[in-house]
């Protein structure tokens, strides 16, 4: 097995776990009545989480985004002039760290966040 092929096996792995965990966060009541859905469509884009009611939502981030940081950001903006805030958490945070991912959360539900 290829080097490549392993390092995007490893990355897809770690995506998935970090994706299933904030679902979990999500999930499990600890934001009030607030409820997400998961890979929605906004116009040309698929976001990882959206709550439509709150106009919020949720992207997560891998060490791969910090290549892509000029369409992340013209992402971002064609989101933004939609009406939606965009928090970004980064993988690892999620996975090491879900009291202060859950706490952003609320802090964005909440509309803290610009």
């Amino acid at each position: 097995m290829g080097l490549r092929l392993l390092t995007d096996r490893v990355r897809r792995s770690r995506r998935q776990n970090a994706e299933h965990r904030l679902c979990g966060l999500m999930r499990s009541r600890r934001l009030r009545r607030f409820q997400f859905r998961r890979h929605y469509t906004v116009g040309p884009f698929i976001v990882d989480f959206i709550c439509v009611e709150e106009a919020l939502i949720v992207e997560l981030m891998s060490d791969q985004h910090a290549m892509g940081q000029k369409t992340d950001a013209q992402r971002k903006l064609f989101l933004q002039s939609l009406g939606f805030r965009v928090l970004r958490l980064w993988d690892s945070e999620v996975l090491s760290d879900p009291r202060a991912v859950l706490a952003k959360l609320l802090e964005g539900i909440e509309g803290r966040l610009n």
